[in-house]
Formats: C-alpha cells, sequence, structure tokens
C-alpha cells in the first residue's frame, strides 16, 4: 500500500505511560523505545497492502500466535510479515511483560497507524479462570481415594508369575537371538527391596506382571521389541513420570494450554468411553494410570490401577501423540504384551521385520459431508454404531438432530462448517441419548428444543439470523458451559438464572447488556469475550468481569503515521 501522505514521519505519537509503569528514567526508555518498535511493526505490516487491515498478537517467552483482519474484521492474510516475530519479542521485551504480551497493529489507506499492546490481557479473544480449583465433570483434580487393590503392602512378588513371566522373557530372548543374531540387552533385574522403594514413591502396587518383569530385567531402552512396540522403561523413570500431584491431562486436550485455563475452554472438554466400553473410567485423568513404556512415535503405554468395572487391574492403556480422543484399551495385562510380540516373532524368519499384531481400533468419531444426502440414512449405514460418541456434520443444508438416533453412545453433536452456514437445525434430541455437547451454526434454531435433553453439559449456538430466546435453557440441569458470541439472543439476562452455569462466553454487546442488570451469574468459575475484539476491549472487559477487588488491566495505545 502507498497511501496520499506517505511521508515516513511518527507524528501524533500518544505517550501516556502503560498505567503499570512508573515513571522512572528506565520507564522513560522503554517507552521511547515501544514507540520506535511501534512504527517498525505498522512499516513492516504495511508493506503489500492494498486496504486498510490490523493484525493481533499473543506473544508469550516460548512462541507466538497471531491473526490478521481486513475491513469490518474479517479474518484474511493481509500484510507484511517479515521480521513481524523478531519485533514482536522485542515489543515484549520493551513492554516488561512478564507473562504474555497482546499487541494490536491497524494501518488506514492513508498510512495512518494505531498500535495498542497490552501485558494485562492474557490472550485473544480473553479468557479468565475465576476458581482454578473447579473442574467440569469427568476432569479430576489430583488427589484422588486410593483404592485397595493399589496399597503398597509389602508383599514380595508373586513366585509362580515370576516364573511365568522369566519363561516369556527366555523365549524373547531366543527369537531375538535367532531373528537379529544377537540377544536383546535387557539389563539384571530388580530387587524386590527396589521394587518396594519405587512403590513407595508411586504410592501404588504395580500389577504382579508388571513387577515380575521388574525382577527379571531392567529396562528396554535399546527398543528390542519385547512389549510388541513399547519399550520398558527403567522404574526410576517410571517414578520419574508419575506426577499424581499434576493437573496434566491426557488426551487431545492435553498440554500447556490446557494447564493454564484449567480445561474451561477446552475445544471438546468431553472426556469420551474408551472403546470396549466399560472397562476404562470415563476420566480425562487418573492418579492411578501409571506410564512405564513409550514407543517409537511419542506415545506412552500406562497401567491402570484404577480400572472400572468391567476392566482389570494392570491393564494397559495407550495416551500420546496418535491418540485423539480417550485412553486407548491396548492389553488385559502387561503379560499379553509379551505373548504378542511372540506370536509374530515365532512366524518370522531372520532378517525380516516383524511386528506384533495391532488390530485397528473403531475410531469414536464420525465426520460427513451431508450434502443432498439423508442423514438417518447414513447413520443407518454405519457400520459400528456403539461406537460413534462423537458426530461432526458439514455440508447441511437442513436438518433434525433426532436423525442421529441410531448412535446410542452419542455425547457430542458439532454442525460447524467454514464453507457454508446451514439454513435451519432442529436441536430435538432423541430420548436416552447421553449427548453432552452440541456446537451449532445456523441460519435458524429453536433452544427451547434443547430444554428435554437433560444430559447436556456444554452448548455453543451461533449464525441466527433472528434473535432467540435462550430462557428454556435453565430447563438443563448439567448445563454448565454456555458459548452465545456469535447467536443473536433476544433475552440474554436469562442466563443469570441458570442454575448450573460454570463458565459463559458472549460478544462484548452481550456482556455489557448483562453487566447492566447487575444479574452477572454469582457462580461461574470461568468467563470469555467471544466474537472479534481488541485489546483496548479486552481490558475494558477483565476489569469488568473481574471485579473491583483485582486492580483493573492497562493497555496502551501508539498513533503516528507512516
Amino acid at each position: 500500500m502507498q497511501p496520499t501522505g506517505w511521508t515516513g514521519t511518527r507524528d501524533r505519537v500518544d505517550t501516556r505511560p502503560y498505567p503499570r509503569l512508573r515513571r522512572s528514567s528506565d520507564t522513560l526508555a522503554a517507552m521511547h523505545e515501544t514507540e520506535s518498535i511501534a512504527y517498525e511493526l505498522a512499516s513492516a505490516f504495511a508493506s503489500g497492502l492494498t486496504e486498510a487491515a490490523s493484525m493481533q498478537a499473543v506473544v508469550a517467552e516460548r512462541g507466538m500466535q497471531s491473526q490478521t483482519y481486513g475491513a469490518g474484521g474479517r479474518p484474511a492474510r493481509l500484510g507484511g510479515r517479515n521480521g513481524m516475530p523478531l519485533l514482536l519479542a522485542r515489543m515484549r521485551s520493551a513492554a516488561g511483560a512478564t507473562d504474555a504480551l497482546c499487541v494490536e497493529v491497524a494501518v488506514t489507506e492513508t498510512g495512518e497507524y494505531t498500535v495498542t499492546y497490552s501485558g494485562d490481557v492474557p490472550s485473544l479473544p480473553p479468557r479468565v479462570v475465576l476458581d482454578r480449583a473447579y473442574r467440569f465433570p469427568n476432569h479430576p483434580l489430583p488427589g484422588m481415594a486410593r483404592t485397595e487393590a493399589a496399597v503398597t503392602d509389602g508383599r514380595p512378588t508373586d513366585p509362580a508369575i515370576v516364573a511365568e513371566v522369566r519363561v516369556l522373557v527366555d523365549e524373547f530372548i531366543r527369537e531375538h537371538t535367532r531373528l537379529h543374531g544377537s540377544a536383546p540387552v535387557l539389563g539384571s533385574g530388580y530387587t524386590e527391596a527396589e521394587i518396594l522403594a519405587a512403590e513407595a514413591r508411586l504410592g501404588a502396587r504395580l500389577p504382579e506382571d508388571l513387577r515380575a518383569l521388574y525382577r527379571t530385567v531392567h529396562d528396554d531402552s535399546l527398543e528390542s521389541g519385547l512389549l510388541a512396540g513399547y519399550s520398558l522403561a527403567s522404574l526410576e523413570k517410571v517414578v520419574e513420570w508419575h506426577r499424581p500431584d499434576d493437573s496434566f491431562e491426557y488426551g487431545p486436550n492435553a498440554g500447556f494450554s490446557g494447564l493454564l485455563d484449567a480445561g474451561l475452554f477446552a475445544y471438546d472438554p468431553v472426556v469420551f468411553e474408551t472403546y470396549p466400553h466399560g472397562r476404562v473410567r470415563r476420566l480425562s485423568r487418573n492418579d492411578r494410570w501409571v506410564m512405564f513404556a513409550p514407543d517409537y512415535g511419542m506415545n506412552y503405554a500406562a497401567v491402570d490401577l484404577d480400572p472400572a468395572p468391567g476392566g482389570a487391574y494392570g491393564q494397559v492403556l495407550k495416551f500420546g501423540r496418535d491418540v485423539h480422543g480417550p485412553a486407548q484399551y491396548i492389553a488385559p495385562s502387561v503379560r499379553h504384551l509379551v505373548h504378542a510380540a511372540l506370536a509374530a516373532m515365532r512366524t518370522a524368519q531372520p532378517g525380516e521385520e516383524w511386528t506384533a499384531d495391532r488390530r485397528p481400533r473403531p475410531d469414536h468419531q464420525w465426520s460427513v459431508d451431508l450434502g443432498a444426502a439423508d442423514l438417518a440414512a447414513e447413520v443407518a449405514a454405519h457400520h459400528q454404531p456403539e461406537a460413534v460418541q462423537a458426530v461432526h456434520l458439514r455440508q447441511v443444508d437442513r436438518v433434525r438432530l433426532t436423525d442421529l438416533a441410531g448412535f446410542p453412545n452419542l455425547r457430542s453433536i458439532r454442525m460447524l462448517d467454514v464453507r457454508q452456514v446451514a439454513e435451519h437445525v432442529d436441536l430435538s434430541i432423541a430420548a436416552g441419548q447421553p449427548v453432552e455437547q452440541v456446537h451449532i451454526t445456523a441460519r435458524s434454531f429453536d433452544p427451547r428444543l434443547l430444554a428435554s435433553a437433560p444430559t447436556v453439559r456444554y452448548l455453543t449456538l451461533g449464525g441466527n439470523s433472528d434473535p432467540v430466546s435462550v430462557a428454556a435453557l435453565a430447563e438443563l440441569p448439567e448445563l454448565v458451559r454456555l458459548d452465545l458470541a456469535d447467536a443473536d439472543v433476544a433475552d440474554i439476562a436469562s442466563v443469570a438464572g441458570f442454575p448450573a452455569l460454570r463458565v459463559l462466553i458472549l460478544d462484548d454487546r452481550q456482556w455489557n447488556e448483562l453487566l447492566a442488570t447487575g444479574r452477572v451469574p454469582q457462580q461461574l468459575t470461568g468467563a470469555g469475550l467471544g466474537g472479534h475484539t481488541s485489546v483496548a476491549q479486552a481490558a475494558a472487559w477483565l476489569t469488568a468481569v473481574q471485579g473491583p477487588d483485582r486492580p483493573a488491566c492497562g493497555h496502551r495505545t501508539i498513533r503516528g503515521r507512516l
């Protein structure tokens, strides 16, 4: 963009200090530095622009996220990017931000620029956790009650199981030597005293066959294949990995961001059930899941010391990079993994690659581009309907959610398509279906129809062209999270009466309307500002939502001309 009056000067600079800064000589120097960086940011972003545009970025110590927007806050790939990460990192340093810094750069057609930044706004769009002790159902905090079976009582390992495991390991060594020309490097096993000491630190007794394996070998760090693709870690590593006082969660939403916001704003907060159903407790984490063996692809096997009624103590689960959903059920026991490895080795020839049989598991998700197809017919044609727990519908014009009745274990319904918005969705849900999450974007829907679905916990509605009433949602006894930021709602104040509501996400106008009534839900543990919002709006909203007991959120704006 080469606008009229492009002079390369920096005029009309707002030199008001950042509210949290004191006017020391260092502060004044930092102010001048941020003004210089703001000019460089605007110049870099403006290169190549042909229209007014803006950019928002969140810069943290470990990296940054950014998004650019065209007219009317429309997401688009606009503006120059050369040197932008370095400039944003410099801005964070100059501003003295100890955590994340939110930065917004806007440039007009005539070369005026505005740079606004804040170290008090944690993210864009902003989210705030008001009670970090709260967790959604099936997302337990550390400190779970210990089961009787997991109690460390000092008993030695069952000698019969030790003898059985030693026979299996001896056969594995022979087969490995036959196939590879050398014995595997497994090391000498641990003593009973060493195993007991490790269990004392774990706070749980390991399954007998895993104890027996550690009595026989030290580890399989060279990945010989003893556990059918998983590599037995040393007891020292098992103890190091097991941190029951940590709130880390397994599954698709695990990781750094989940720890920051306690999972309250996770894209998919539903905890799906492990297949086959009934063997593994439906939890996002468990103090009694003990990781003991990684595989070749950044996944981990864990023994389950707290199984569901249909499961077995010591059954083996899998978590990690390739597990996009609930924990995977791998085997009834550690011994089964050794048996699987031996079964593959016995039929292999020297020099051949051998792999233990890993039968594919049914996917808990079903995504479909519906188009002109009949939804009920597509559901009826599914080869394993009992396995489906999450449905994502795209290319939908008109649909009835009762057409999904053929999925008896359905817990999540998502109808979201960036390519098109559905015309009408009938939100009635089949009786008895355990649906917990509904995420719908459509031009027309009636929220009142959801009032007869008592299991709904997480609800997102948006895209409607005419205002709707949401008051009937007060009938949902388990509705803990509600996102209406993209919806046109006629009675937003009614959410104050929703009995179970803990997390609320609204747009700027809706929050202003609700706050003006003075009837904000008192039990909220998390709140979010949805939609496209500026750094200044985010700071003002955070100040209002967090209340008078918290310091006001500040921001600084620098204006100039390129």
